[in-house]
């Protein structure tokens, strides 16, 4: 009887863990609004919070692979604010979405990894080596 239990559980188990697999081999779609919930960068004054200091970022991916939005950085430490259009593309490798966009910004450096937490949460989490620093931002999709 316990060998049978025990095989039950162990089928189980792998049924279980190969639905995970397919469910994490399969991208979600990402179109949507996106705003940063995580908004940091690092150098040599330290790091810094951008959302905390007054920036905001946020960022429509539509289902034709063109993007809108807006990047704002607040004035800081003697630099003045900057402001972004984030107009351009996207693209979709597996779990990797890249932008393409006129803008000067970081945004067009950087892979954001795509995350699902739970059915209807999904983030957009990109970090990037700068020359003096670090940027990295979490993007949340607006429900």
């Amino acid at each position: 009887m316990n060998q049978s239990l025990t095989r039950t559980a162990a089928l189980l188990f792998s049924l279980g863990a190969a639905g995970g697999c397919s469910e994490s081999t399969s991208p979600p779609a990402v179109a949507g609004s996106y705003t940063a919930i995580i908004f940091m960068s690092t150098g040599s004054s330290g790091q810094t919070n951008h959302l905390l200091a007054g920036s905001t970022f946020n960022i429509a991916l539509d289902a034709d692979g063109t993007t809108s939005g807006h990047l704002h950085i607040a004035a800081s430490g003697g630099e003045p604010a900057f402001d972004a259009d984030m107009a351009g593309t996207w693209i979709q490798t597996g779990d990797v979405i890249d932008f393409t966009q006129p803008a000067d910004t970081f945004v067009r450096d950087m892979a954001f990894r795509i995350e699902r937490i739970g059915p209807n949460e999904l983030y957009l989490v990109g970090g990037h080596n700068f020359v003096g620093g670090r940027v990295d931002v979490t993007l949340a999709r607006d429900n």
